[in-house]
């Protein structure tokens, strides 16, 4: 795809600072990143199931915040130069926009995502929080029991995998069995969904206060 064939413009509304604007476009951009690399979409056969993405799935160890930072910058590698997000035009305006070149499929999942994660917002928080706290919880059995490598026992592992299904449903993501085959590792999918978790619902916040708007077609 030619870069400039291919465009979508994300609706501004209300007043913004200079602050906001930075994080709003970085949160898009990772989010954007996610799913061009995660999700099953048509185009991922060629373009980002690569064999390095799928490596390092299967050995990146997310055990600390830098290797979240870590992993988005390694998800922004996989995309095609022509297809990462770039701006085309911005309108600052009320109601304004920002026109992005970039692969408008990824743009167009990334706005039904946000619709279903706004619509279920009490259901994922609920997920996010279980999970959160078992994986609290064991971080702090491992530095008690000084094996940081402990894993999860096999009940705890039963209620990672549901609380997986009803966080990556919340979050509009349907490739969650692909993801499992690449990980490998329960933990490891959980810590990349929780990573999407919140930047999805940061980046929800500009459409909760009427900041942004993600048009569906």
């Amino acid at each position: 795809m030619n870069k400039f064939e291919s465009s979508y413009k994300i609706l501004l509304d209300n007043n913004w600072s200079l602050e906001e604007f930075t994080i709003f476009t970085r949160l898009y951009f990772q989010n954007y990143s996610f799913i061009y690399c995660l999700e099953d979409l048509s185009f991922s056969e060629t373009n980002s199931k690569s064999s390095k993405l799928e490596k390092v799935l299967k050995e990146f160890k997310l055990r600390s915040g830098l290797s979240y930072v870590n992993i988005y910058t390694i998800f922004r590698d996989e995309i095609r130069k022509d297809e990462r997000p770039d701006v085309k035009s911005i309108k600052y305006a009320s109601p304004g926009w920002i026109e992005l070149y970039l692969n408008y499929e990824v743009a167009i999942e990334i706005a039904k995502a946000i619709t279903i994660f706004l619509s279920s917002t009490t259901a994922v928080v609920v997920a996010y929080k279980k999970l959160y706290k078992i994986f609290i919880d064991l971080h702090h059995l491992r530095k008690e029991k000084k094996n940081m490598s402990l894993k999860l026992d096999v009940e705890h592992i039963k209620t990672v995998n549901q609380l997986n299904n009803e966080l990556a449903k919340g979050l509009g993501y349907t490739n969650l069995d692909q993801l499992i085959a690449n990980t490998n590792d329960v933990e490891e999918t959980s810590k990349l969904l929780m990573a999407h978790y919140r930047r999805m619902n940061k980046m929800a916040e500009f459409v909760r206060k009427g900041k942004a708007n993600f048009p569906e077609e």
